[in-house]
């Protein structure tokens, strides 16, 4: 699939209802195949929701590992009418500074 049709598919789920006139931005520090690796993971957790709960589960946690990895966050931006890519530390990153801090 290429980033467009990610996009497409993802567009058609979340920019619904009160979301119906938000965009959609990424931050530029943000490669697009990561952006799109982001908004994929984000749109087949929503997919499952109508599942077993424990598939659904599995999904959420499994997309967040993948967030955190690729260092990206999902946020709403009401203000700007925006959902945003931001770019976010991973916590593997944040544990080595933690873990370097404390015993140097």
């Amino acid at each position: 699939m290429s980033f467009e049709e990610v996009l497409q598919d993802w567009s058609k789920v979340f920019l619904r209802n009160e979301y119906e006139e938000w965009t959609v931005k990424i931050d530029p520090e943000i490669e697009s195949d990561f952006a799109c690796i982001a908004l994929f993971m984000d749109y087949k957790t929503a997919k499952s929701s109508g599942e077993e709960k424990e598939v659904f589960e599995g999904m959420k946690k499994a997309s967040l590992i993948i967030l955190d990895f690729l260092e990206i966050q999902i946020v709403d931006n009401p203000k700007e009418k925006q959902i945003q890519l931001i770019k976010k530390e991973s916590t593997r990153v944040r544990d080595k500074k933690l873990a370097k801090e404390i015993w140097g």
